[in-house]
């Protein structure tokens, strides 16, 4: 008997280990699927996961990047919340507030400075919000500002709130995430140590959601003190594009091989013809070229994470109109735009790609940008109110 179990577990042993020897066919494939985040209901992980079943059994290599959506999050998970903000955040939080249903109310704030300019705050009604769900709508769009939200992100966890949730659209330092040379200093490491070190509310870590951070790898910057959720533009600019009359002439064209490694994912289930561009040295200058795909006659939609001078944005229009594309647009998430250098873009009102832009969408992740280009051609502000009201509810 003892002779046949030794058999019997040597068979087992030895069949876990041709199953973990075997090597598998299929290509990586990487999930970001945020309605899947924090849920503690097992039977509906369950589920969305047969339902993706049927699309990994093809093998194909794939990312799925998926904004949270209000409507896919069972009724019994969402939350009530109580939403602050900034002086310069206001506008884009009533926005979310009415995005939600009555699910989101504003609280207030009191800013205000001392005689030596240091922050005067004061959180009102500050024992009402006990034991709700509070979220905090930051925007670091200048240092100066920075020291004042953040007394007041790391004082509301401490009030007794059930969770607390942190919304910083644009991740400012995300362009200084490496170090070229030694004396360089990563600023996007130092900003997210600050955020991981946000306390934590009576319901646990603190939540943190940014749109479209420069860098995928800086979320390893974050500490395990935080719950980072990594929300995207890009599908405020598909939503657009199905409603442009040219809608079948699109082209998404990338401005570098980052760009394209960072977005192509989210065109790609849509079929939409891509174009690459590249940049090359020249001496000390650089260059864009083309490095693929076919701009003639085409509206070529430029797409990127941010902009800042505009210099790149420029010379791939310019690339693209001599390629004989019809029209050229562009979509950024964030419209940094410092020392007013927006101005630069001229608009193409119908003439052609050789006018300028046709279309240049951004967000309103940077509050100063949105007063300064509204209702200016060719900019055009797709709202991330949607996503954050759906992101507040999870």
């Amino acid at each position: 008997m003892l002779e046949s179990r030794l058999r019997s577990r040597s068979c087992c042993t030895g069949s876990r280990r041709s199953a973990v020897n075997r090597p598998s066919a299929r290509k990586l494939i990487v999930l970001n699927v945020a309605t899947l985040q924090r849920s503690d209901n097992t039977l509906n992980n369950i589920m969305s996961a047969q339902q993706l079943a049927p699309a990994l059994s093809t093998g194909e290599d794939f990312r799925i990047t998926t904004n949270v959506e209000a409507q896919q999050i069972p009724l019994g998970l969402r939350k009530d919340c109580v939403l602050f903000y900034t002086p310069d955040t206001e506008e884009l939080a009533q926005k979310v507030a009415a995005q939600a249903g009555g699910a989101i109310t504003l609280g207030r704030i009191k800013w205000k400075k001392f005689a030596d300019g240091f922050p005067d705050l004061f959180v009102e009604n500050a024992t009402s919000i006990r034991n709700r769900h509070v979220a905090f709508l930051a925007s670091f769009n200048n240092p100066t500002v920075i020291f004042e939200q953040i007394s007041v992100v790391y004082a509301l966890p401490r009030l007794f709130v059930s969770s607390f949730t942190l919304v910083l659209p644009f991740f400012p330092t995300g362009t200084m995430e490496r170090v070229e040379t030694e004396g360089d200093i990563a600023t996007a490491n130092t900003l997210a140590r600050l955020l991981s070190n946000v306390p934590p509310s009576r319901g646990g870590p603190t939540s943190l959601v940014i749109f479209d951070i420069h860098a995928l790898q800086e979320r390893f910057y974050f500490g395990d003190a935080v719950l980072p959720l990594f929300e995207s533009g890009v599908p405020l600019l598909l939503e657009r594009l199905r409603t442009l009359p040219d809608q079948e002439n699109i082209t998404i064209a990338y401005p570098d091989e980052g760009a394209w490694k960072r977005f192509h994912y989210q065109f790609k289930p849509f079929g939409y013809p891509e174009v690459i561009c590249t940049k090359v040295r020249d001496g000390s200058k650089r260059i864009v070229r083309l490095k693929e795909g076919e701009p003639k006659d085409r509206h070529v939609v430029i797409v990127d994470d941010l902009v800042q001078s505009g210099g790149t944005l420029i010379e791939c229009h310019a690339l693209l109109a001599s390629l004989g594309a019809k029209h050229v647009s562009a979509f950024v998430t964030h419209g940094v735009f410092p020392n007013m250098s927006w101005v630069k873009f001229r608009a193409d009102l119908g003439s052609g790609a050789q006018d300028g832009f046709r279309y240049f969408w951004l967000s309103d992740s940077c509050p100063q940008t949105v007063r300064d280009v509204r209702n200016k051609a060719p900019f055009e502000v797709l709202s991330l109110a949607g996503p954050i009201a759906a992101a507040l509810q999870i």
